[in-house]
């Protein structure tokens, strides 16, 4: 029976391969009948060792680059303008620069540069950089995967934690293609719901089942990434889920690349 909503009716079995690695080793993946959820059919009991630390991309150290502090104070400005906020420096500035696309999660949801926001499966915390260079001033990181806690400096953290250790509320918590990579959506997503502070904001990003590039390439589809992305969901079975934590999923953005295309042509 299918995990998410219980559904064992026209449930279809698929049989992906590692690639990431080259290993080529063969998973069983359900497909819900109902709710078009794919999740692997067995956790591998050692699915540690197909996140090597020697090879696997997000622990890699994010270069760290040294801005002098009237430069800082610029972008800082810039920020606020991005953010909403009224400055003529960060106008000017906004007008010649390249808008990263943290400013569009954020913008329209109350964030400010003293907002609380906590990166969930960060790895080593390469956008918690980017932010703290945007001037963001109360940020943390958690993984429970990396080898130690990281301090990279003016507070900013990335903590050898689980999403259970940690304390407090944020208002906004975010997870970038690590919520896949669970294996328990459902309590996590309640656990989420906990860390939401009043008025805040959770961003899950995650591959998508139900889309284009997943029926025209079906095994060969590159978002498969078996067996660490145990979880593939649908907009159906994330609103179920949603649900079920007394969430509202109040808007749902496309944001893939091309690579999803480049990588499963490969």
């Amino acid at each position: 029976a299918c995990r998410i909503c219980g559904n064992s009716e026209g449930n279809r079995s698929h049989f992906p391969r590692e690639m990431m690695f080259g290993w080529r080793e063969q998973f069983e993946y359900l497909e819900c009948g109902r709710c078009g959820c794919l999740q692997i059919a067995q956790v591998p009991a050692d699915l540690a060792r197909y996140y090597p630390r020697d090879g696997y991309y997000s622990y890699k150290p994010p270069k760290k680059q040294q801005y002098p502090q009237w430069l800082l104070r610029l972008r800082h400005e810039r920020t606020r303008w991005f953010l909403g906020e009224f400055s003529p420096a960060g106008a000017a500035l906004g007008l010649i620069s390249k808008r990263s696309e943290h400013f569009d999660w954020f913008r329209g949801r109350g964030v400010r540069l003293d907002s609380r926001i906590v990166d969930i499966g960060c790895g080593a915390g390469g956008l918690l950089l980017k932010l703290q260079r945007d001037g963001f001033r109360s940020l943390l990181g958690a993984d429970p995967f990396i080898e130690a806690d990281i301090y990279y400096g003016r507070s900013l953290r990335v903590l050898k934690r689980g999403l259970d250790e940690l304390e407090g509320q944020f208002d906004f918590v975010m997870l970038h293609h690590s919520f896949e990579h669970m294996p328990d959506p459902a309590t996590t997503l309640a656990a989420l719901a906990r860390r939401i502070a009043p008025q805040g904001t959770l961003l899950l990003r995650i591959p998508v089942s139900d889309c284009y590039a997943r029926k025209h390439y079906g095994l060969n589809w590159m978002a498969w990434d078996a067996p660490r992305h145990l979880y593939l969901h649908t907009a159906k079975s994330m609103q179920m889920l949603a649900a079920g934590a007394g969430l509202e999923s109040f808007e749902v953005i496309y944001d893939s690349t091309g690579q999803q295309f480049t990588s499963s042509e490969l």
